[in-house]
């Protein structure tokens, strides 16, 4: 059943909850922020419907960055987007995953023990394009960097570099700004 606390959570309505809010931010009446206390949204950054957020230990979106529809940023840990990048829809960034060690589970509501979350830290740099339904592992991407559409991102990339498949490959690379 929706609730009046998800409609708070939700488009403009969660300004006012963020960590930090900046200048012109466009956030779509569908998106939804959870744990807005931990999100800080830069200025002139627009943030589509059907996104969701899941604050972890911090997110961070730079300056006219562009989050479009069904993009989800998830995990305990921390994401750190930066200025001028441009997801493309349906894009996934991962902040943590699941400890693999002999008998340990890997779902969350487990009790103590039972399983153990690896929190890491997604950093995506300046002037990055990444294209529709990528997914994006705990990693560095370098300024600059291109990713391809449907792309599986699981090491850093280096700036500059153009990159697709999956894994994600170095194909060529952009000229420096």
């Amino acid at each position: 059943m929706f609730e009046i606390k998800d409609i708070e959570l939700m488009g403009e309505n969660v300004k006012d909850k963020l960590k930090y809010c900046g200048e012109h931010v466009k956030l779509m009446p569908l998106a939804k922020i959870a744990y807005p206390h931990m999100v800080e949204l830069n200025d002139h950054c627009r943030i589509g419907d059907f996104v969701f957020i899941f604050g972890g230990t911090g997110v961070k979106i730079g300056k006219f960055t562009d989050v479009q529809p069904h993009t989800t940023i998830w995990g305990g840990g921390m994401a750190i987007i930066g200025d001028r990048v441009s997801t493309g829809p349906g894009t996934v960034f991962l902040t943590a995953t699941y400890s693999h060690a002999p008998g340990m589970k890997m779902v969350d509501g487990m009790g103590s023990g039972e399983t153990v979350t690896l929190g890491g830290k997604l950093e995506i740099g300046n002037d990055v394009y990444i294209g529709a339904k990528c997914v994006i592992m705990p990693v560095k991407v370098g300024e600059g960097a291109v990713i391809g559409a449907g792309s599986f991102v699981n090491k850093d990339l280096e700036p500059w570099g153009i990159y697709v498949g999956s894994p994600a490959k170095k194909i060529g690379e952009r000229e420096k700004l």
